[in-house]
């Protein structure tokens, strides 16, 4: 008996784990658009790593390390001349940030969504049906008199 009751238990442990697992793999049968991948997005992934890779331990050739390398002799960003280190280089300089060099892809992107707003926003859509008002019921016997509206307020006989 205690063996078939723990038995039962560890079967409806295994069910409900059973169900999560099947609620984890949901995500893989949404309806997403397909991406078209091409050839040199594919070609470019490795590199696109080891940017990343490279960014992230401080060994792409900023003027900075350039310099420390021994390869050249001034360590400043050539375009506003403060001191050209990574984290400079990639989102810092104020001259680049200015010209709008690190946020044009987020531009183009915003460019985009705007266009497709205004499209949809000049569609013609049909009107709304405006809510019909509630319209309420004469009283049937004609107009209020005393003895009813004394009754109704609890005064009457």
């Amino acid at each position: 008996m205690v063996q078939s009751e723990i038995r039962t238990v560890e079967e409806e442990q295994r069910r409900a784990k059973a169900v999560e697992l099947s609620r984890q793999g949901a995500w893989m049968k949404w309806n997403l658009p397909e991406r078209k991948i091409t050839w040199a997005e594919l070609w470019m992934e490795p590199f696109r790593i080891s940017f990343m890779l490279r960014s992230v331990y401080d060994t792409l050739p900023s003027p900075s390390n350039l310099h420390q390398w021994g390869l050249i002799e001034e360590l400043s960003c050539k375009l506003c001349g403060e001191r050209g280190t990574m984290a400079h280089i990639l989102s810092g300089c104020k001259v680049a940030l200015t010209q709008g060099r690190y946020r044009w892809r987020h531009d183009k992107v915003l460019k985009h969504l705007a266009e497709i707003l205004d499209i949809e926003r000049r569609k013609k859509r049909p009107s709304k049906t405006e809510a019909k008002q509630i319209r309420f019921v004469r009283e049937r016997y004609g107009t209020w008199n005393k003895v009813t509206t004394a009754l109704h307020l609890g005064q009457g006989q």
